[in-house]
């Protein structure tokens, strides 16, 4: 099974570097902006999308309605595609979190996928979560090509796992703002990983 691993497009709290995980906020000018350069450059490729799943949470669930319009398919909401949850930091600057809280911050997007937010979940198990979806998807689906919709925390610890079998190394695995990811899934095991392609966002810039 082929899947496209798509980040949801750019927010008004990306924008302004306010940490979203399960809250909400709407896109922007160049959100959709992006979500049109990303739907132009996934019908220009070879992929034939089968079926899109998504995030239930707006910014992800957007782009889902978007692609399975595109390609013609059926969009069903999955909350384990959700992002990471980071509970007490939800709606908080990072700027503000680095200041007032160095050490945390630090664990939370740089060092620690064990590290869990007060009232929040760890990298590492919000990872999993999507794992366990993958894995279920590959047992029990007929589809050839799947779409995946999530976040970009959470993305970054997934690629992680499939490149190296941890999420340890999730730094180096960024996903930008509608960006995607290509990978097969044959017996629970990941071939040929592509992350974090952003090609045709070049345009906007």
């Amino acid at each position: 099974m082929k899947v496209i691993l798509v980040r949801h497009a750019e927010t008004e709290w990306n924008e302004r570097g306010i940490i979203q995980g399960h809250t909400d906020s709407t896109l922007t000018g160049r959100g959709l902006r992006e979500t049109s350069a990303l739907l132009a450059a996934l019908a220009a490729s070879d992929y034939g999308v089968d079926c899109v799943y998504a995030s239930p949470l707006g910014r992800a669930w957007q782009m889902g309605q978007r692609l399975a319009e595109r390609f013609r398919c059926s969009l069903t909401a999955e909350p384990a595609l959700k992002e990471q949850a980071f509970g007490q930091f939800e709606g908080m600057s990072s700027e503000l979190l680095i200041r007032n809280h160095p050490n945390d911050a630090n664990a939370l997007f740089e060092l620690d996928a064990e590290y869990c937010p007060p009232g929040g979940e760890s990298l590492a198990h919000a990872s999993q979560r999507v794992m366990h979806f993958l894995h279920s998807l590959e047992a029990t689906s007929h589809h050839q090509t799947v779409c995946i919709v999530s976040h970009g925390h959470v993305s970054q610890g997934v690629i992680a796992i499939l490149k190296e079998g941890v999420a340890d190394n999730f730094p180096r695995y960024a996903q930008p703002n509608a960006s995607y990811s290509v990978f097969d899934l044959i017996n629970e095991k990941c071939i040929a990983v592509r992350w974090g392609i952003a090609t045709h966002l070049l345009q906007l810039a």
